[in-house]
């Protein structure tokens, strides 16, 4: 993208940054596709942000808005298969053009309507790491909003992201160069990654995911042509210093607004703010939301969304997905030997298909004693229950038990939510009803990963290597 830059300038800006749902905020652009297969409905799509510096530059084609920091695309959807999974990406930049920006500054606020500097609104969160000019009664109104809109509803997301911060090989921007979140309409709902990424981390991170138009090389080109050397050494060595602060900070699992007030004493700057934090929006009606010091001087200016760029809801979405789905797969009216062949063929496959997903009759027979001393040994124990044939039910109840077990022994763990979901499932089902053949090999290769990771995280390896 070529454009004549009139300012950029950066501007020291640490707060707590979350968009809700991406999807929601661009009007539900796409479903995306993951791993070869279409995305049929997307779950949630959150990005949080630990910002550091922020900066508005003005071009021939408007206005853009960056947010450089700890970034995290997390994503939860279903498969046309069916199958949920979860993905997520690591982001150091954010890029808003000036009619999202808008979009999201004139979004409807749940509250703190006389805070300038506090956004919970319906698409986002916005609060300053260093919250030591707020009154003690403010600040414990604040706490209890986030702790009831976001990081108890979003709990293990942000445990998770915090998992990923404390990952010495995660964030290396100084190796793997930027990972920018992109509604420029170049790269409009894209992730723009840097061509010196290592082979191995580009080969994972560039593959297609949940929501997005898709993920590309780009972002040296992009940022040296909208940023000096020296901004952009400046970007890098902020973000080297937020993962040093939020990857060392020692925080409540069971009180994630700890992470702000843990990280706040290193991260505060000194420098006020470009407006008055306390009063100047007490009794008076703005027309858009503070998000960036750096936008303050387009309080008054509004972007209309472009016309080229529909927005519509997320049931639209999913509605034009099955429609596409049932065109796709629909056979047609043979017409030759060579194609009636090729539909037989077809056929067959989708007759295996079908075999290896029939439940089959399966009597009841009482559950084994699941130890709860070791996570390692429960999840150990529900394989095992898996392989010898366990009707629905009485899986789903393993589940849940084993659930419980890890529980009472380990903080959080990224799995925790997985073993809730299929205890939840399976106990619905019809009783005396067996898992069909590919039900139960995605539900092993599923408890293999949650046994590999406990064991990276908590060893044990010796009583663990019979199992793989």
């Amino acid at each position: 993208m070529s454009t004549h830059i009139i300012k950029s300038k950066l501007v020291p800006h640490n707060i707590f940054f979350v968009i809700p749902s991406w999807g929601n905020l661009l009007g539900y652009p796409t479903l995306g596709k993951y791993a070869n297969h279409n995305v049929s409905k997307i779950s949630q799509d959150l990005v949080i942000f630990l910002g550091g510096t922020e900066c508005a530059i003005s071009t021939e084609r408007g206005t853009f808005y960056y947010l450089f920091g700890l970034g995290y695309y997390y994503l939860k959807f279903e498969l046309q298969s069916g199958r949920y999974i979860t993905d997520s990406r690591q982001l150091t930049g954010l890029i808003l053009t000036d009619f999202v920006y808008d979009h999201l500054a004139t979004s409807i606020n749940i509250t703190l309507e006389n805070d300038r500097d506090v956004i919970i609104g319906e698409k986002l969160f916005k609060v300053p790491i260093d919250m030591s000019y707020k009154s003690d009664n403010k600040i414990t109104f604040i706490q209890g909003t986030l702790m009831r809109n976001l990081f108890i509803p979003y709990k293990d997301i942000f445990l998770e992201f915090m998992e990923v911060l404390r990952d010495p090989k995660s964030f290396q921007i100084d190796r793997n160069g930027h990972m920018l979140l992109s509604t420029s309409l170049d790269f409009y709902n894209k992730i723009i990654i840097s061509g010196d990424m290592q082979y191995e981390a580009k080969t994972k991170y560039i593959e297609a995911t949940a929501g997005l138009y898709g993920i590309t090389l780009g972002a040296d080109k992009y940022l040296n042509e909208n940023f000096t050397p020296t901004e952009l050494q400046d970007i890098i060595d902020t973000i080297l210093r937020l993962k040093n602060v939020y990857s060392s900070i020692e925080y409540d699992p069971m009180f994630l607004f700890s992470i702000i007030e843990k990280s706040a004493p290193f991260l505060s700057s000194g420098n006020p703010f470009s407006f008055n934090p306390e009063g100047d929006r007490m009794d008076k009606k703005m027309p858009k939301e503070s998000i960036f010091i750096s936008a303050e001087d387009k309080m008054n200016s509004f972007k209309d969304w472009p016309v080229q760029l529909k927005r519509q809801t997320k049931e639209q979405l999913e509605k034009a997905s099955i429609q596409e789905k049932s065109k796709l797969y629909q056979p047609e009216k043979p017409e030759t030997l060579e194609k009636l062949t090729v539909t037989k063929f077809v056929k067959k496959e989708e007759d295996f298909e079908l075999r290896t997903m029939k439940r089959s009759f399966i009597p009841t027979k009482p559950l084994p004693y699941i130890p709860h001393e070791n996570p390692l040994e429960s999840l150990v124990t529900l394989k095992e229950i898996v392989e010898e044939n366990y009707d629905i039910q009485n899986i789903g109840r393993a589940f849940e038990i084993a659930r419980n077990n890890i529980k009472k022994n380990v903080l959080h763990i990224n799995y925790l939510w997985e073993l809730s979901k299929y205890a939840n499932v399976y106990q619905r089902t019809e009783p005396n009803l067996g898992l069909s053949s590919k039900e139960k090999m995605e539900l092993l290769i599923d408890i293999d990963n949650w046994i590999k990771i406990t064991i990276q995280k908590f060893g044990n390896l010796e009583k663990s290597q019979k199992y793989f």
